[in-house]
């Protein structure tokens, strides 16, 4: 296992990006809220605490840079039942209706650092179906969704090939509204709106942390910070500091590539994701192609793998016979990156909450968000903040994130899968 490592692969998001520099300040001896982590998760936990509690002293400390880490299932319905489906999708609609409103007031529209390109596509999102049996797998749940909920479509093979012009897709979901984004630069934005408020300690490694009575003395590799508490927001990374999710939040590591579309390359009206998410693709507004995936072809599917300073060449591979084989491009790549997720092993769902049940009073987690984090990040951030100020959570909040759902009975001190 890799813990973190300090270099990672070279992101298309990320080249000259802010807030990746060493602090020039001191790191704060005393704080009342440390949080562990300034991806998304983090950020947006921190910026809700300003919004909540702004008499807070708040500390945020990554390993690394912010936002260094990798920033509509069919299977919803018939896992959950339908009341619980329903909640999760109001849960993120609400999400991106509240993370729009935010960057209405905290975004730029100048293409800059600051500007996190929403683009809402033609045709939305489409769910393609690679094989006969994920159709017969998909079908129903997806069904389901059309019945149950507005903006959802089942597409046939010809309606998949009519909007993509791809073929060898079996059928699919559309979801009707779904926009493209360049997602770290939500993370900066959300770093410039608190940076006044919290201390934002990048390249500041968390080592352990050690409860001595009301105070969470936070050990970090650039000296030691007392809390009053500690939120988590590692996603997967988690495993490296609470050994007690190592078989339930596992690391997965995700491969993806850019390339310049050229004359004869469609205009993208879409997002793709096709066979059950193991590819993926989307076109940036200055008409460079984003497309990940392909791990499914390889042993372990590239889980509890946490190194992203390496690439799988099998995978690498695949990506580009892709490219010539489906898309009809030449494979000539501008770059190639990877990128660590933490997937919640058995539901899919992310890890909210107090940590109680592993004696880990005054520590709370939002993690595992198991590759689907943009339509849920922000408003978990929400709830962290709510649980950290000792607030009650909103009643809209799905009870099913929670870490002490009665489903979550596996969450144990010293429990196993």
């Amino acid at each position: 296992m890799h813990l973190n490592p300090l270099h990672s692969t070279t992101s298309y998001w990320l080249d000259s990006a802010p807030f990746q520099n060493p602090p020039e300040s001191p790191l704060p001896s005393k704080a009342d809220v440390v949080i562990v982590g300034a991806g998304i998760t983090g950020m947006s936990t921190a910026y809700w605490l300003q919004q909540i509690r702004p008499d807070l002293s708040v500390v945020v400390v990554d390993a690394r840079g912010v936002s260094s880490g990798a920033t509509g299932r069919n299977e919803l319905v018939q896992a959950y039942g339908i009341s619980s489906a329903e909640q999760v999708v109001e849960f993120d609609r609400r999400n991106i209706v509240a993370l729009k409103e935010f960057l209405k007031q905290h975004g730029d529209n100048d293409k800059g650092w600051f500007d996190p390109e929403l683009t809402w596509q033609k045709h939305g999102m489409i769910m393609a179906w690679a094989t006969p049996e994920e159709v017969e797998e998909a079908r129903e749940g997806a069904e389901s969704l059309v019945r149950r909920f507005s903006g959802y479509r089942v597409l046939s093979a010809d309606e998949i090939r009519e909007i993509t012009k791809l073929d060898g897709f079996y059928g699919g979901l559309q979801i009707k509204t779904a926009g493209a984004v360049w997602a770290a630069k939500i993370v900066f934005c959300l770093a410039r709106a608190v940076q006044n408020h919290a201390v934002i300690a990048t390249h500041t490694r968390v080592q352990h942390v050690k409860r001595v009575g009301d105070i969470c003395q936070v050990h970090t590799s650039r000296g030691v910070i007392e809390a009053g508490r500690v939120a988590y927001c590692t996603n997967g990374w988690t495993r490296d500091l609470l050994k007690q999710f190592g078989d339930h939040l596992v690391p997965v590591r995700n491969q993806v590539l850019s390339f310049r579309a050229n004359e004869s390359t469609r205009k993208m009206d879409f997002l793709l994701s096709a066979n059950k998410g193991y590819q993926y693709m989307s076109q940036r507004p200055n008409g460079d192609i984003i497309m990940g995936g392909m791990r499914n072809i390889v042993p372990n599917k590239q889980e509890y793998e946490d190194d992203d300073s390496t690439l799988n060449l099998t995978v690498s591979c695949a990506l580009r016979r892709f490219m010539r084989d489906t898309i009809k491009v030449s494979d000539t790549v501008d770059r190639e990156w990877s990128g660590v997720m933490g997937f919640s092993i058995r539901d899919g769902f992310p890890f909210v909450g107090e940590l109680h049940h592993f004696g880990l009073d005054r520590q709370f987690i939002a993690a595992g968000f198991t590759g689907h984090g943009m339509p849920r990040t922000f408003l978990c951030g929400h709830a962290m903040a709510q649980l950290l100020a000792d607030q009650p959570l909103d009643s809209w909040f799905p009870e099913q994130f929670l870490v002490q759902h009665p489903s979550r009975h596996y969450l144990q001190k010293g429990s196993k899968m």
